[in-house]
Parts: structure tokens; sequence; C-alpha cells
């Protein structure tokens, strides 16, 4: 591997962009808790949510979740993904080398990460996603930017189209009285697997819940892709430089983003908590990953860069997280799966707690973040996907 390689310098990084990414880890924190608590999976296949998410405060929060949360955070970390995409392989580009190997290998750590995460940790993760997706991702690279934003909203609107379709057809359906969703046995009792539970039985969880996870993937990788290739066209177009020239730009963004994004979202987050046990209802609310979420995390970006860039210690505050993302978004599982499993405490805490509870692991992430990058250069895991990226051990000290 040539010398010449090496990851981005602090002095080069978009300051705004880790403290968006630092943002972005909060939410998918509030929305990977409702699955961390409880067995959200598998309500799914009984037809009822379970007990610690229903009356109340804990259906309010949870419709708070549906609705700003849900689907908005992690297509956020989509679109990041895909800016960071353009910034790695540009700058990349400028070296000897082959470019696309250099990537193949970074996107392959990350499975190998996604993968371990996945099975020895927690069921839920979006890793391996991200690694298959940003293979493909490659193909897209040289294409000129409108036509990827054109793909990018192609695929939302088909997916858009197709949940309309479907959900008329299953109207119809129900007209008949065939509306009824019957229960459905996935093959493992999440409840029982996780009441105390030693760590071969959260292994043996997650393996069983491993082949539904990766079906559900094949359906989200266009999806992620889709927002992957936005965040592209933020690269190729240069929208992250130069940001005080893209005040009108980040304004128009946040109003029609969360404008149009946040009616839908309130729509959807209302099926997701009230009316999941019906096929219809249960249709419509992936319009949360074809239009609503998207467009409130497109929103949420632009808004979140016009607040930091007034108030400047938002920018100081988020940025170490962001810098060591990988490493916290690991940890999120590895703390909240040793809350909930560890303590005896899956399906036992109201979902009223979770807004708190959240907060409170992030502060911790926060003061954590700032401590570590303090010494460091990079977080613990992404120095070890740099040092296998590039092929040679990085420097981690400052």
């Amino acid at each position: 591997m040539s010398q010449n390689y090496s990851p981005i310098d602090l002095s080069e990084r978009v300051h705004e962009i880790d403290a968006v990414r630092g943002f972005a880890l909060l939410g998918i924190l509030m929305m990977n808790i409702m699955s961390f608590a409880g067995p959200t999976l598998q309500d799914q296949f009984s037809g009822g949510p379970s007990d610690i998410y229903t009356g109340g405060m804990n259906s309010g929060v949870i419709f708070f979740i549906n609705t700003f949360v849900t689907s908005n955070f992690y297509t956020m970390f989509s679109f990041l993904f895909g800016l960071g995409f353009y910034i790695f392989l540009s700058r990349a580009d400028k070296k000897p080398g082959s470019t696309s190997a250099l990537f193949i290998r970074r996107m392959m750590m990350l499975l190998a990460f996604g993968i371990f995460h996945a099975i020895f940790i927690w069921y839920g993760d979006i890793l391996t996603v991200y690694a298959v997706t940003g293979i493909i991702l490659l193909i897209f690279y040289r294409i000129k930017p409108a036509v990827n934003l054109a793909i990018s909203i192609s695929i939302f609107t088909l997916g858009t189209i197709f949940i309309a379709v479907m959900s008329l057809l299953l109207y119809a359906a129900g007209v008949m009285g065939t509306n009824e969703a019957q229960p459905v046995d996935p093959g493992f009792d999440m409840i029982e697997s996780l009441t105390n539970a030693g760590y071969m039985d959260v292994i043996d969880l997650n393996m069983s819940v491993l082949g539904i996870m990766m079906s559900s993937n094949i359906v989200m990788i266009p999806l992620v892709l889709a927002m992957f290739l936005i965040g592209l066209y933020a690269g190729q177009k240069k929208l992250f430089e130069n940001l005080g020239s893209k005040t009108k730009l980040l304004i128009w963004t946040a109003v029609v983003g969360l404008g149009i994004g946040t009616p839908v979202k309130i729509f959807v987050g209302y099926g997701l908590t009230y009316m999941m046990q019906e096929p219809v209802w249960s249709i419509l609310t992936m319009l949360a990953y074809t239009l609503g979420g998207p467009l409130m995390s497109l929103g949420y970006v632009a808004l979140f860069v016009l607040i930091a860039r007034k108030v400047k210690g938002l920018t100081k505050l988020l940025q170490p997280v962001g810098q060591m993302a990988l490493t916290n978004y690991i940890m999120q599982s590895v703390i909240m799966t040793s809350f909930f499993y560890g303590l005896n405490l899956f399906n036992q805490i109201d979902a009223v707690w979770f807004i708190p509870i959240v907060l409170t692991v992030f502060i911790i992430q926060i003061i954590y973040s700032h401590l570590w990058m303090k010494v460091f250069k990079f977080g613990p895991l992404e120095w070890v996907w740099r040092t296998v990226t590039y092929g040679k051990t990085m420097p981690i000290k400052r």
C-alpha cells in the first residue's frame, strides 16, 4: 500500500459535518431505544405492541419518537455517508494507486464491524447495509451530479407510488372483509430469551433475528442508496464548502424539507403508534422511508447548520461525538444492551422514561468523546478502520 495514502487531517475537516454527525447519533439512539428496551420486532409479528409502549404518556412518547425521530436520523446518517464518500474518494484521487480498491477495503472492514455488531452485541445493525450499499455507490462516483440526484428522486418516487398502490389494493381487500392482520410466529421469543439472559442467550437471539434483518435489508438497500446519492450530490456540488454563502439554500431546504416532511411524518407516526394492527396502515407507514423521513432529514441538516453557524458552541459540543461516530454507534449498543439485558430490565421500563435515558447516555458520550479527542486523533474503532483501510499503522495520538 502506498505510503502517500493517509486519512483526512484534523485541519482539513469540515467541523459542521462532524457536528451534524454527532446530532444524528442522538437521533439514532432515540430511535433504537424502542428496540433496546422491548420486543418491537416481535410485536410486528404478533400484531400488537407490548404494554411498555402503550397507554397515556407511553403512547405519547412513542408517537413523538415515531414522528420526529424514526426514519429521520438513519436517513440523515445515510446522507452524511454519501457526503463522506465523496470527500474520501476525491481526496484519494489526488494520490497514486487504485482509489476503488482503497474504498472497497474500507467497506469490507465496515462490513466486518457490522457483522460483529449484529451477532455479538445487538441485532439491529445498520453498518452491514451501509457497507454493501457503499460498494454499489462506487458506480455513481463519476456520474454527473444531476444524474445522481435524478436517480435518487426516482427511487423515492417509485417507492412512494408502490406504497400508495399497495395500500389501495389492501384497502379494497379490507372492504371485502379481509382486513384483519393475523399473528405470525417469528420463530423466537425475545422476552423469554432476554429475561435473566446470559450472554449466550443474547448471541442465540441475535443469530435467530439475523435472517429476518438481512431479508428486510434487501428492501432497505435501494432507499439507503437514494440518500447516499443525495449526499454524493452535495459533495459533487461542494455544498458544504464556504457555508456562509449557502444561507439561502439552507433556509430553502429547511423550509421545504420540514414543511412537507413533517405533515407526512405526523400521519405516519400516528399509524406506527396506534394502527399497526391494520394491514393498510402497516403499508402506509413505509412512507416514512420513501417520503417523510428523507425530507425531514434534509430539513434537519439544513436547520442544524443554520443554528450551528449562529451558536458556535453547538459545533464545538458535538464535533468530537461525530468525529468518533463509529465508536459511539457501537458503544450505544454496548451501553444499552448492558443496561436493559444485563440488569434484567428488558420489557420492564415504560416508554415515558426513554427520552431521559437517551439524554443521559448521550451526555455521557459527549463527555468521553471530548476527553478522548483531546488526546487522540481518532476514536478507537476509527483508528482500526483507518489502519486496515490504508494498510499501515496510523499514529493515533495528537
